[in-house]
């Protein structure tokens, strides 16, 4: 992955701060059917289970995309951006179906 180090090290630059949130936390979390807010910030700052990056370049920031997948049946992907703090913009859940497409074009 070619961004993974520039991802990391902007992480690491920023996790002291914290995050922010572009929702409600309550949101994502009933959204993505997680109980705690610990489960998002373990995928970020560990980076285990990514599987791809794709930069996104905006007039005013840049984002990333972070695509996490845990089996054949779950995912996850974050949209960051990085400022004085680790930017959380949306988290949203993959499905089985959606993985399957994914894996024949967005993956590779």
């Amino acid at each position: 992955m070619e961004n993974l180090n520039e991802v990391r090290e902007l992480i690491d630059k920023l996790k002291s701060n914290g995050f922010e949130y572009g929702k409600p936390l309550d949101y994502f979390l009933k959204r993505n059917r997680v109980l705690e807010e610990i489960e998002f910030k373990q995928d970020i700052l560990n980076l285990k289970n990514l599987v791809k990056i794709v930069k996104q370049s905006y007039p005013n920031e840049v984002r990333y995309v972070l695509y996490f997948v845990y089996s054949s049946k779950i995912g996850r992907v974050y949209t960051l951006t990085f400022r004085d703090r680790i930017r959380v913009i949306t988290i949203f859940p993959l499905g089985r179906t959606t993985l399957r497409k994914y894996k024949k074009t967005r993956f590779k």
